[in-house]
């Protein structure tokens, strides 16, 4: 039988596949043009030379990296923007970029932490940065490039330094570089030398009435951050505007320069002018100070050696790490072994001429503002001091309102009755807020006999 017939299929083409039209591309939006295709050097400026922005884009675009903002405006360089031929390493430009950015965002702090994200402090708090996360290789690049030279020995044998570093482009930053779990940190304090006139800094005029003292210790009390720098130099501002004065800075960095206007102001750096505190005071009693300004009281020897300059005749101005101005002569004592501090705590007694407590708060119209505890050189606190009655100072504010002394909760209550701050601010960091709330009910009672 035969087989059967294989039915063999001839396999037919297949059709073409049909050809797409490809959709012309729209028309590009000229605004979408001018961001993609125009140059950040043709865009159009403001009034301060900086590059206009669209929304989506990075404020940090509006001073580019590796260009300076011109002050002539007569200059043939794009409206007011030059190039900054000093920075050619990539690793530095994008460091460039990353202070622009927190120059234009008005910050604080810088928190620059390995393999992190950056992070910058500002009045309400800390907000991170979409950077890139610092590598190691990055961050030792940046901090050797910060780094004073005769700081980088020491540096490497104590893994952790301060310093003040300085860029013509931003100014001054005071500097913390330090290693935590093996890696590297970096904190940036942004120091701004163009303080705002003083009047609305929000500083009582005692602090400057202080300042003009002629002889003893005035110490500004406060937790980091509270503003005691900005306050002190706007003491400092004070006295080179309206007095003739011989001025001598000691500090470990140099945070604000100032310039002399009716001053002759001298500034030296621990580490770099001089070797200690001990050693710059000790000479400043040589150089005719009126005033001897010193960054911290941060031991019992530099502690000391202010209490001698001020008896000796010079006007120290001083900060102190303690939260209020009654609480700063048990302060300083804390600092000395005990059977040193009767002997110190009346030596204070002679040369107290103030001390200036202060915390920073929010203000209701989305700022910051101080407030202030003085506490005044009384012969009634002197009194107290010498007799070692420190527990007896809180009430010798709240009784000496005449004298200009005024405690935080008055301060805060003000600040209230201005309009500058809100009730639940003014609680929260009162000393007292159980008698500031009496206050705000009407309810005023004595604190009792100083």
């Amino acid at each position: 039988m035969a087989p059967p017939a294989l039915a063999i299929e001839v396999a037919q083409p297949e059709p073409a596949p049909a050809i797409e039209e490809i959709p012309a591309e729209p028309e590009p939006n000229p605004e979408q043009l001018s961001v993609q295709v125009v140059p950040l050097s043709e865009r159009e400026r403001d009034s301060k030379g900086g590059i206009l922005l669209t929304e989506d884009e990075d404020i940090s675009l509006r001073y580019p990296a590796g260009m300076l903002l011109k002050s002539d405006e007569n200059s043939e360089c794009w409206n007011g923007l030059e190039e900054d031929m000093s920075i050619k390493n990539d690793d530095l430009r994008l460091f460039d970029l990353i202070l622009q950015d927190a120059i234009n965002e008005d910050v604080a702090d810088l928190h620059i932490k390995e393999d992190h994200y950056i992070h910058f402090r500002m009045s309400r708090g800390l907000r991170d940065r979409d950077w890139p996360k610092p590598t190691r290789k990055w961050i030792e690049k940046i901090i050797f490039h910060m780094c004073p030279e005769h700081f980088v020995e020491k540096f490497k044998e104590d893994r952790e330094a301060d310093f003040s570093y300085f860029d013509p482009k931003f100014g001054r930053f005071r500097v913390n570089v330090f290693s935590q779990c093996s890696k590297w940190a970096i904190a940036m304090r942004y120091v701004k030398n163009n303080l705002p006139p003083i009047e609305k800094l929000g500083i009582h005029p005692i602090c400057l009435q202080l300042a003009e003292a002629k002889r003893g210790l005035t110490l500004l009390a406060g937790i980091t951050g509270s503003g005691k720098s900005t306050t002190m130099a706007a003491m400092v501002m004070h006295l080179n505007k309206n007095f003739r004065k011989h001025i001598i800075t000691i500090e470990d960095p140099v945070e604000m320069v100032f310039e002399d206007e009716q001053c002759v102001i001298e500034q030296r750096e621990v580490g770099l002018d001089t070797m200690s505190f001990q050693r710059a005071l000790k000479s400043a009693l040589r150089e005719d100070p009126d005033m001897v300004l010193v960054g911290e009281m941060r031991d019992a020897t530099s502690i000391g050696a202010a209490l001698r300059a001020a008896d000796t005749g010079a006007m120290v101005l001083s900060t102190v790490h303690t939260r209020t101005a009654a609480s700063v002569p048990g302060r300083l004592l804390d600092f000395f072994p005990e059977e040193e501090r009767e002997m110190q705590r009346k030596k204070y007694a002679e040369v107290i001429v103030g001390a200036v407590a202060q915390r920073m708060c929010p203000t209701i119209d989305g700022g910051m503002c101080p407030a202030q505890e003085v506490m005044i050189g009384t012969p009634l606190v002197k009194q107290k001091i010498f007799d070692g009655e420190l527990n007896r100072l809180p009430a010798c504010i709240d009784a000496s309102e005449d004298d200009g002394m005024f405690s935080f909760n008055r301060c805060m209550f003000n600040l209230v009755e201005e309009g500058k701050i809100t009730k639940e601010v003014a609680l929260a960091n009162a000393t007292s807020p159980q008698q500031l709330e009496m206050w705000f009910q009407g309810i005023q009672i004595n604190t009792g006999i100083v």
